[in-house]
């Protein structure tokens, strides 16, 4: 009955709907208006009328539009008709389709120099990997779009993007960080009065709810979505809100209930060609017969839900199958399947859950809040340039008036020398000394094999368990503080830092002019890197504050080392030397310093190693290892 009352308010709405629609294709139809008067309206005739509810009639217009577009050389409504298109891939869930076309719109809009719609093609794209399972792309995307929307104020698409960076942490199972960022997105949809978005959150809190187990809040919030949902009339989100309240139904055993919700989802989702609301209804009503013993019926229903969780390429999608399937092929007495299925759920659940994946995710995070604050730094540095240079013209000016040939030639040529020198200073900042009087000089700077060189690799213990307690900004303050304390030990002992790589540190001694101390050099420096992490861990400790650990890796060998980038140079070293200090690093433990046997035979008169016997070192089998205790 529930139903059916909300279909009739959703027949209501449809006529007010069509009216506007036939409005907009009035403006499209009628020649006389301008050419970007009538796109703009076809683009909204599509949007409003069949972008949600019916994807292959919106594709067919789509590509009227994009004709239309071309007619009149304009890239940037090329650029909509591409993102719509892709759009209605996303929707029937063709994830892989969707792609290419999103990430040719983001090309036109970026060279067309939208900055807004740029964030959109970038959301776009980022719900896109989310979907095919890669979470390190996604929120690299997700927070490239975020900071536009932020820098625009454009608080309903910062709404939309938490809400998208939410369901992220909720797949990666970080479920308070979800419900932080929903209730972020929530609030500023209710100041905003934006039905659209304050339904799409009101959902995702209910899904949230749902995995966490508390099912009565998830069905409030369901219903809550539901309304807003058939308020805006958009019929492929009343689908998924259908399924939602179904699938919930049948975690609270009220089985009839979430029958008739999860059928008209699927009927809805199937009318409509949107596969992914269709998946989930088949796995939700999979979930239901099992509840109800009809194990038959349900394993006819999971299995097509995994058929299209395949076809689709859908990470997450094929995991929540394949593990239902595992346990009804074994309720069933299919052992073989069943196996083979749990294999499958292991697999993917590995690939998803996977810790590079949660630890790209923290560093595009905490990337994304420094990267913010050195803006607003830029911004007030620029500033006082800008006062500086005004200042300065007006001395010029006064100069020149005052007939001070001698004077403006000597401030001219200190303004010169200035700008010369603070260049020099820049580029010293990420080139070694060596290799920056190269470039200078021949205008390039040539790779060099060194053959004696100490490389040494730095990670955090704990970081990702950390990043869980502590707010982004707070994280980045902990690794820039260490980070800049390794810059300064690095500089004491002449050893030349390489690169940051999230949360992990790189530098070497003895390039690039060789030297005879570099070994001895950066294990003192790793020595002294340990300590400064080891006080700050004690400091943590006595304050009942969350804190990481260090571990530390040392090898010496042959390296190639040179420049890379055109717009922005790398000073950068390659080789096996390179790789085995990093299996040093990853083979060690937090608080020690572990290094190979070669930096051992060259340190061992200068600092006290404990032997650990051969460790296995990831693809390079079983290698002598030594802990340095101290000097």
């Amino acid at each position: 009955m529930r139903v059916l009352s909300a279909i009739l308010v959703f027949v209501a709405l449809s006529t007010s709907a069509k009216t506007e629609l036939d409005s907009l294709k009035g403006v499209w139809d009628d020649r006389s208006f301008p050419d970007t008067v009538r796109i703009e309206a076809y683009s909204n005739y599509i949007r409003k009328g069949f972008l949600h509810a019916n994807p292959d009639s919106a594709f067919k217009l789509c590509l009227v539009m994009e004709e239309f577009a071309r007619k009149i050389d304009r890239p940037d409504w090329i650029a909509e008709a591409d993102y719509m298109k892709g759009t209605t891939f996303f929707y029937k869930g063709d994830f892989t389709a969707a792609l290419p076309l999103f990430k040719e719109a983001l090309k036109l809009w970026e060279k067309d120099g939208d900055i807004m719609k740029v964030g959109t093609a970038n959301n776009g794209l980022a719900v896109i990997h989310s979907q095919l399972g890669n979470h390190d792309q996604a929120i690299s995307y997700y927070m490239k779009a975020l900071k536009i929307r932020e820098a625009e104020g454009d608080s309903l698409g910062v709404s939309s993007i938490l809400n998208n960076i939410g369901l992220l942490y909720k797949e990666q199972e970080q479920y308070d960080r979800s419900v932080e960022l929903f209730n972020r997105a929530l609030k500023l949809a209710e100041n905003l009065g934006n039905d659209t978005r304050l339904g799409t959150t009101l959902e995702n809190l209910g899904i949230l709810y749902s995995v966490k187990g508390e099912l009565d809040s998830a069905t409030s919030y369901f219903k809550q979505a539901l309304i807003y949902k058939y308020k805006m009339n958009d019929v492929r989100s009343i689908a998924s809100s259908l399924l939602n309240i179904g699938g919930n139904y049948v975690k609270l055993g009220e089985i009839d209930s979430a029958e008739a919700y999860l059928n008209k989802s699927l009927q809805i989702s199937r009318e409509r060609g949107l596969k992914v609301s269709e998946l989930s209804a088949l796995g939700n009503l999979g979930e239901l017969y099992k509840t109800r013993g009809e194990t038959s019926k349900a394993i006819d229903y999971v299995e097509q839900a995994h058929a299209i969780a395949t076809g689709l390429g859908a990470l997450d999608k094929q995991r929540s199958t394949s593990k239902m399937l595992s346990e009804l092929y074994k309720g069933a007495g299919r052992y073989e399947d069943a196996l083979k299925m749990y294999e499958l759920y292991v697999t993917t659940r590995d690939s998803l859950l996977s810790e590079q994946n949660q630890r790209e995710i923290l560093r595009q995070e905490y990337k994304y809040e420094y990267e913010k604050e050195a803006l607003t730094d830029s911004l007030e540095f620029a500033k006082k340039e800008a006062v500086m240079v005004e200042h300065s013209e007006k001395q010029r000016l006064g100069l020149v008036a005052a007939g001070g040939g001698l004077v403006l030639l000597i401030a001219l040529a200190f303004a010169i020398y200035r700008g010369k020198k603070r260049s020099d200073e820049l580029l010293l900042n990420i080139l070694p000394e060596e290799t920056a009087q190269e470039l200078k000089e021949k205008g390039h700077s040539d790779a060099q094999l060194i053959e004696h060189v100490t490389v040494l690799f730095t990670d955090f213990k704990g970081f990702t368990a950390l990043s869980e307690k502590v707010t982004p900004k707070e994280l980045v303050k902990d690794l820039h503080e260490c980070f800049s304390a390794f810059d300064n030990i690095c500089g004491k002992y002449g050893i030349e830092k390489i690169k940051t790589i999230g949360d992990a540190y790189m530098a070497a001694g003895g390039l690039p002019s060789p030297n005879t101390t570099h070994a001895q050099d950066v294990v003192k420096a790793a020595l002294e890197m340990r300590e400064f992490v080891e006080k700050g861990k004690r400091d943590k400790v006595a304050k009942g504050l969350p804190f990481f650990e260090i571990r530390i890796g040392v090898h010496t060998g042959p390296v190639v080392a040179g420049i890379v980038g055109v717009k922005k140079f790398q000073y950068d070293i390659w080789g096996d030397t390179v790789n085995t200090a990093s299996r040093m690093e990853s083979s060690g433990e937090a608080g020690k310093v572990n290094i190979s046997q070669t930096t051992y035979e060259l340190v061992k008169d200068q600092f006290t190693c404990e032997y650990r016997g051969e460790v296995e070192a990831k693809g390079k089998g079983k290698l002598k290892m030594y802990f340095v205790e101290k000097l």
